[in-house]
């Protein structure tokens, strides 16, 4: 299944990245009130992804689905049971929610910039995600970090 799923999701992130609007991350290079990866999520391999700003130091608009879809992915991972659940069933709702992120997306312009910011380190978390309390703890981190940069 993971084999059908993965390439979808990977699918269904290029669609959006043609079809959500006009986006640049040349746009996040030139914003004002960069933070530092320290300030919202725990290091990574993937220190290299754009950072996160702010509008100005105000948070983003975010339309209500993708903030939801967030709340989802937080609730997902709060419900795992590391005992009994199973990482790959665990992978696979993370990333069945994360896909609808993306496709009921309709944010435009630099917000819409930003959220890809914040979701890309995601997309690289869940990519090799197999539900160690390590990766666990760091993708709710980056989550729990959504409310800093969006409302």
């Amino acid at each position: 299944m993971n084999r059908i799923l993965l390439p979808l999701l990977l699918l269904a992130i290029a669609a959006f990245y043609g079809s959500c609007g006009e986006h640049t991350h040349e746009a996040a290079a030139h914003a004002d009130h960069t933070t530092s990866p320290a300030d919202s999520t725990p290091a990574t391999d993937h220190d290299d992804l754009p950072p996160v700003t702010l509008n100005n130091g105000l948070r983003w608009q975010a339309n209500p689905e993708t903030t939801a879809g967030i709340a989802n992915m937080v609730g997902i991972l709060a419900a795992y049971d590391p005992s009994t659940g199973d990482p790959k069933a665990l992978k696979a709702a993370l990333e069945e929610e994360f896909g609808l992120i993306f496709e009921r997306c309709t944010m435009t312009g630099e917000a819409h910039n930003q959220l890809h910011n914040y979701l890309l380190p995601i997309h690289h978390q869940l990519r090799e995600f197999e539900a160690t309390d390590v990766q666990r703890n760091a993708l709710g981190e980056h989550l729990a970090a959504y409310g800093n940069y969006f409302e």
